[in-house]
């Protein structure tokens, strides 16, 4: 499945035809992907994957020729009046943003810049905020504009307000969150292989001495020492040889370690074999999110109007056929589009399978209410009120029906029912009666999170045997009990030999040298100690603020148009490891022995 993701060339090419201002020949090439569904030659399901009426069409036409007079607006009045046409059509087709259009804005933005043209960059920032409101994309434009202009701070305060508003959108604060989890993963068994290569660097004097001594009354003690250097680096060379290095070597120390230090393998080793199982489950979770029907719902709950999204709708009916909460949602989508006999024809279908579904019914008593058929838009009414008696919108829209009929007095009882359910939103439809004179339900919309399990379980059963899953996963997990099982036995057949003490000459003095040492090798010293915790926390914050650029690049893309770079982790990575390098030197200047 693939992640629907725009690149800054990519909406160059879209937007702006190869050039930063294209004449209005080149600027042909700018049409969004959403307008040139409007052709007669893809108005076929086939090919858009949902059916697209005459005035549909006519409507994404008539984005075509507005952006292509955006394309090749010269200033910011004329720009302001084709945004405000460009939200005008989109508002005829149920939708209120334009992603694409809003990226292909911003690379004019970012490439007028470059041009040393601010004026032309600030007023195409505008037009792509007013086009897709809120987005992190437009805040790292506007960033690396002002970088262009010399203004470093403010780009840094652009940078801030791009990573905040990820927060707040679902797609992005989803992903982000399952780098982080990813990240953390990572970042907890980086730590491990950190605290093994610490305690080997405290305790593997001790163990080569034990180790020659063992081959010394064997063999020549010359050869014993290449013989116990061997003895300890095999590993290497076998593919992955630093994780197989750093394995053999917690097995090797077991038998030196404090019982907390022993807890601390024991934990690193059970996480590396449950690892395979947690990074199945996540793929499994974000393959799903990222598939292009849940991105066309994600985008068709928030009003986002791409350029795949006919297409990809139509790989969710594809996919699931007979749902009726698919049936319901695309419902949905044509009557915002005003194909009324389309979303007429699904909410019958899913009624066939939810007879007493009260937001298809209000629907359906919608579509009779404009067709003037008051009769049937009351008997509809009524079955939603019969069905979900605490439904406001059914008593609403059941009054209008009855005061349209002449049926005053039932018209004044189902609005007083309405009012004794939702008083307050009964108040706001009155206000906008001159704007819309009933309620219609998005009961569709509010099933993407049903529609979202059932795609899940369609994955599920695609998916290899089970069974077979759950073995190959069950290797890594077997392994990490065999380290458990090897690594006691290994201590119980060594323990009659006795163990050397670690060298005392490796303990840190009280000179300036030594308390370097202990500043810039965080763990050494608690490892001498053998406190196991201590050594993993002290080791813990050096990784996370070394691995924090890796973020970005380690898990999964977030599908933003516009790319933030790299400036951002680095920062943190360089203030974080300042801080806690000063941290370290004010603790050791007070604890000084």
């Amino acid at each position: 499945m693939r992640i629907r993701h725009l690149s800054v060339a990519g909406i160059a090419l879209l937007a702006l035809g190869g050039g930063p201002f294209p004449s209005p020949a080149s600027a042909q090439t700018a049409v969004p992907p959403a307008a040139r569904s409007a052709s007669p030659a893809v108005s076929s399901p086939h090919l858009t994957g949902v059916e697209l009426s005459a005035p549909v069409q006519q409507a994404l036409q008539q984005l075509q020729e507005q952006w292509l007079q955006f394309a090749t607006a010269n200033n910011r009045e004329r720009a302001g009046q084709v945004v405000e046409g460009l939200l005008a059509t989109s508002r005829q087709l149920g939708m209120r943003r334009l992603p694409d259009l809003s990226l292909g804005a911003l690379v004019q933005a970012v490439r007028a810049a470059r041009k040393g043209d601010f004026r032309h960059a600030r007023w195409a920032l505008d037009a792509a905020e007013r086009l897709d409101p809120d987005r992190p994309e437009t805040a790292f434009a506007e960033a690396s504009v002002d970088r262009l202009r010399g203004n470093s701070m403010r780009a840094l305060g652009d940078l801030s307000s791009g990573y905040q508003r990820l927060l707040w959108l679902p797609l992005e604060r989803y992903l982000w969150g399952q780098d982080l989890l990813l990240w953390s993963l990572c970042l907890l068994l980086f730590t491990g292989g950190l605290f093994v290569a610490v305690e080997m660097a405290t305790k593997g004097g001790a163990l080569y001495r034990d180790l020659f001594d063992f081959l010394a009354r064997r063999i020549p003690r010359g050869a014993s020492h290449a013989v116990a250097i061997v003895l300890l680096v095999w590993p290497l060379a076998l593919p992955l040889g630093t994780v197989w290095l750093l394995l053999y070597w917690s097995l090797l120390v077991w038998g030196y370690a404090s019982t907390s230090e022993r807890a601390v393998l024991i934990a690193v080793w059970l996480l590396l074999g449950s690892s395979p199982f947690l990074l199945a489950e996540q793929r499994r979770q974000v393959t799903v999110m990222l598939s292009p029907p849940v991105q066309a719902m994600e985008n068709l709950a928030e009003g986002r109007l791409y350029g795949g999204l006919f297409t990809d709708l139509g790989v969710l009916r594809a996919i699931l056929p007979e749902s009726p909460a698919v049936k319901h949602l695309l419902a949905d989508f044509h009557r915002r589009l005003n194909q009324w006999d389309l979303a007429r024809s699904l909410y019958r279908q899913v009624l066939e399978r939810e007879p007493n579904n009260a937001s298809v019914l209000l629907d359906l008593g919608d579509y009779f209410f404009f067709k003037g058929d008051f009769g049937n838009a009351i008997q509809h009414y009524q079955k939603a009120t019969a069905a979900d008696p605490s439904n406001a919108a059914a008593q609403f829209n059941l009054s209008q029906a009855y005061s349209d009929s002449y049926l005053f007095d039932e018209s004044k009882h189902a609005l007083a029912q309405a009012r004794v359910i939702d008083d307050a939103r009964v108040d706001g439809w009155l206000r906008h009666a001159d704007q819309q004179r009933v309620v219609v339900a998005d009961g569709g919309m509010a099933r993407i999170a049903e529609i979202r399990r059932q795609l899940f379980q369609s994955w599920q059963a695609e998916s290899p045997s089970p069974r077979l899953e759950l073995f190959r996963r069950g290797l890594s997990l077997a392994l990490a009990l065999s380290l458990i099982l090897l690594a006691v036995a290994l201590h119980l057949g060594r323990r009659a030999f006795g163990y050397t003490e670690p060298p005392l000459e490796l303990r840190f003095g009280t000179g300036a040298l030594a308390r370097w040492s202990r500043v810039l090798l965080p763990g050494v010293s608690s490892a001498e100690a053998g406190e196991g915790g201590r050594v993993f926390l002290a080791l813990l914050v050096p990784a996370a603020l070394l691995t924090v650029p890796l973020l970005p690049r380690l898990g999964y893309r977030i599908p933003w148009g516009y790319d933030p770079g790299d400036l951002a982790p680095w920062i943190v990575t360089s203030i974080g490891l300042l801080a806690y390098l000063g941290a370290r030197v004010r603790w050791e200047l007070r604890n000084q022995l």
